[in-house]
């Protein structure tokens, strides 16, 4: 039963790596997130994360709590088998904020309690750490188009992909990517599906303080739109990194294409546009897109 779960759990990882990267997260078992808790700490949303800090600090306060409640004599001042005594004790140890009317009255409760103190540095420390963690990773500047288009560029058909940097001060040393999944024979005739670097007609842009599009011009025997025509799954991925000058941190963004998402003998629709008092960029027609009049 239990190599049948884990073949099941391989097989749904296998299915959305091949549906895109975007997915991965989302539908890997909520389980695995605790083999690295510090990772899941990290990724899950806002409610989950604070949930998940709740949840622990009521246990081990429910836990310790539950001993003062059991050993008569432990806390002065506390009702007899009292877990609502035990429990808010509990909460004034772990949190070091200081004893007010009960406070440990043995050996026993003097030791355990200097055991909690103990625990909450630890849990305060690493709690604060996260938040900190959480606070300073980089935030998604990076945006890119809904979808990409198979269109002219310079009377050569081209595969294309837009995006737009939306914080106020401009991406330097800037780089970008495009990759798709190509189906490799191998030798012995096995087949493997692998990542394959298309080449850009510019990978690198010093100064990103607008929009960038990234252009890999297609050969007339293209893989990309043979796969296309024959519909066939199809997966590219879009990858772009810089620096923030604000931030002076590293920013990167990731965006995957399935077969759904390409619009061949289209074009992007003009989004930046020159005023009177500088130059406006409209986010509104990031992924907007036209049919291009002569297709072929």
């Amino acid at each position: 039963m239990h190599a049948q779960g884990d073949k099941t759990a391989r097989r749904r990882l296998r299915r959305d790596f091949h549906r895109g990267f975007g997915d991965l997260r989302t539908r890997t078992p909520f389980l695995w997130g605790f083999g690295d808790p510090y990772y899941w700490l990290m990724e899950v949303r806002w409610p989950a994360f604070v949930g998940a800090v709740v949840l622990v600090f009521v246990l081990i306060n429910l836990i310790f709590g539950t001993f003062y409640a059991l050993i008569p004599g432990t806390v002065a001042n506390a009702a007899p088998n009292s877990l609502s005594d035990g429990f808010f004790f509990s909460v004034d140890t772990l949190a070091t904020v200081g004893y007010g009317n009960m406070y440990p009255a043995s050996r026993l409760g003097h030791a355990v309690a200097s055991a909690e103190i103990l625990l909450g540095l630890f849990f305060i420390a690493t709690v604060t750490g996260l938040i900190f963690a959480r606070f300073a990773r980089p935030r998604k500047g990076l945006v890119f188009s809904r979808y990409a288009v198979i269109g002219r560029y310079e009377g050569q058909r081209a595969l294309m992909v837009r995006a737009v940097w939306t914080r106020s001060y401009p991406l330097l040393e800037a780089t970008g990517q495009l990759s798709w999944q190509e189906l490799v024979t191998q030798p012995d005739g096995r087949t493997m599906r692998r990542l394959r670097e298309l080449k850009l007609l510019r990978s690198h842009n010093p100064v990103i303080g607008l929009a960038w599009t990234l252009i890999h011009i297609l050969p007339e025997d293209s893989e990309i739109l043979t796969a296309l025509e024959a519909g066939e799954p199809l997966l590219l991925t879009a990858s772009m990194s810089g620096t923030d000058m604000l931030l002076a941190s590293l920013t990167q963004s990731l965006q995957k294409y399935l077969d759904a998402d390409v619009r061949v003998d289209h074009e992007f629709a003009e989004m930046v546009f020159e005023e009177d008092n500088g130059v406006r960029l409209d986010l509104n027609r990031l992924d907007l897109i036209q049919p291009i009049a002569d297709a072929r």
